[in-house]
């Protein structure tokens, strides 16, 4: 018969080697790493490895790529740093999605995330328009997500008490109207799946933003575009849209695959 305290030590190692196995994929340089290595590298046998391995596979923490028969951290792995770190492995990801949107509209592209702390949205990257004329947004920048297009599109697809807690803070800055209007606005937003603005923020410019979600619809950041509206026509915002919604989709799937 087993006891609880000896079930209560076996569960606990099991705990310990299974974030041991997470932790070879930060230690060393590589990204992808077989049963056999990291067997080695924990000094186990190989079938308890598999095991625990294929735990971690079901969680959603690794994932095994089918051409090499090996694994790397998966999503559920992902997401747990987004929340320590919004910014870093996001904006690593997203940078040649990001260029090649540049390169195509000719216009200031950003990459912005919720901060969980203050609940507002951040700039964490931001490729400016190589026109002279151009809306530059600075990589840091703070601004409440119920202003602009870039922020809104966040606002719209954050989670639920998320939103609430935002909505309740607008009401001192906004009027019922306005918060009522803010509240269509956003059901919008969702349903097209994508924001846009015109002058919201800033005179003569507009921004056209669109969500990257994870595969369970969980929000991880905003990709958006800018620019003066005198440059924006009613074809360059159709193609602008259609862009910005293929970005977010890419970024989203490397984010899910690894695939950079």
């Amino acid at each position: 018969m087993n006891r609880p305290g000896s079930e209560r030590a076996r569960t606990s190692q099991t705990l310990a080697r299974g974030l041991q196995v997470l932790d070879c994929f930060l230690t060393g340089v590589e990204r992808e790493l077989g049963i056999k290595d990291l067997a080695v590298r924990l000094n186990l046998p190989q079938t308890n490895v598999a095991r625990l391995v294929a735990t971690l596979v079901e969680g959603g923490y690794l994932v095994q790529q089918p051409a090499t028969r090996q694994y790397r951290l998966g999503l559920r792995a992902y997401l747990l740093g987004l929340r320590a770190n919004p910014a870093e492995e996001l904006r690593r990801i997203a940078h040649p999605v990001l260029e090649r949107l540049a390169r195509e509209t000719g216009e200031t592209v950003s990459l912005s995330v919720i901060d969980p702390a203050s609940l507002e949205g951040v700039c964490i990257a931001s490729i400016d328009s190589p026109a002279q004329i151009k809306l530059t947004t600075r990589v840091g920048s703070v601004r409440p997500l119920y202003w602009g297009a870039t922020r809104k599109v966040l606002l719209a697809f954050t989670e639920r008490h998320d939103q609430d807690v935002i909505l309740r803070r607008a009401q001192s800055e906004l009027s019922d109207t306005e918060l009522a209007q803010l509240t269509a606005e956003l059901a919008l937003i969702r349903a097209q799946g994508f924001a846009e603005s015109a002058e919201e923020l800033d005179e003569g410019a507009y921004a056209i933003s669109a969500p990257i979600l994870a595969p369970s619809g969980q929000l991880l950041a905003g990709v958006a575009v800018a620019g003066p509206l005198f440059r924006q026509s009613e074809e360059s915002r159709s193609r602008f849209i259609e862009l910005i919604r293929t970005a977010a989709h890419e970024v989203a799937q490397f984010v899910a695959t690894g695939k950079v």
